[in-house]
């Protein structure tokens, strides 16, 4: 028995094709995948092959062509979108946000799916917080407008509200693309360490073939029509990491 078939399935999906009525270009023949907790989740292919439209399949944000997903044994169309938000957290570091919002109120969101945008914030909503702003290294400028950080700054705050939310299932498009090398080792290390630690699942989008193979335990990739999963220490071996090379060669 493997890791992932030990641990506990969160996201299942059977059969699937994602797309905007059709199935896009790039994913063309129906695949399978699980996500296991502990695990994390390297999804990878050239630009415009669909990776983003595949997070959103996975978050319940977009109908799939074909097939189906499934949450914790339970299609993901049968969960209400306040359901779905203790559940998943798909983070998007191009998003836009509130000009005025501190790095703290912002992180306080994370915390919306339980108690509503507007009510009061319970002392154990306050001790989430502080620690998801303390794990993401944020806590130091907890009070500054967030539209004033950097890229890299900003992009840890958008973090540490997804840790906030407490979800399941930890779904990132490309988190390290504004962040220098250190912060993208010590990024996928902490990805690791709260998989594990909070039996989450994790499916992180990256064009970064060294942190896919170092830090995360299955890569995913979207290449020529087909989705084809394996894990990291065969993928080199399996071919799964060939267009990474061979580009341009055919």
């Amino acid at each position: 028995m493997t890791n992932a078939e030990s641990q506990n399935v969160l996201l299942e999906c059977k059969d699937l094709l994602v797309g905007y009525g059709e199935a896009l270009p790039s994913v063309q023949i129906a695949f399978d995948f699980s996500l296991a907790s502990g695990n994390v989740v390297a999804l990878m292919g050239e630009n415009g092959c669909g990776k983003s439209s595949l997070l959103k399949t996975f978050a319940g944000l977009l109908s799939p062509v074909a097939g189906e997903v499934s949450l914790e044994g339970k299609l993901l169309v049968e969960w209400s979108p306040r359901e779905r938000a203790q559940e998943i957290s798909l983070v998007r570091m191009s998003s836009a946000v509130p000009p005025r919002m501190s790095v703290c109120e912002f992180v306080r969101l994370g915390r919306s799916p339980y108690s509503g945008i507007f009510d009061s914030r319970t002392d154990e909503d306050n001790r989430i917080v502080e620690e998801s702003m303390a794990l993401l290294d944020v806590a130091n400028f907890a009070n500054r407008p967030i539209a004033e950080l950097s890229d890299g700054e900003r992009s840890r705050v958008f973090l540490a509200e997804a840790v906030a939310q407490q979800v399941k299932i930890l779904l990132l498009d490309e988190p390290n693309a504004f962040l220098d090398i250190p912060r993208s080792h010590a990024l996928f290390r902490l990805l690791k360490k709260i998989a594990v630690e909070r039996q989450m699942g994790i499916v992180v989008s990256t064009h970064s073939v060294e942190y896919a193979e170092r830090y995360c335990d299955r890569i995913m990739v979207v290449n020529g029509g087909a989705v084809r999963v394996a894990p990291a220490a065969d993928a080199r071996k399996t071919g799964l990491l060939n267009w990474t090379e061979n580009y341009g060669h055919e």
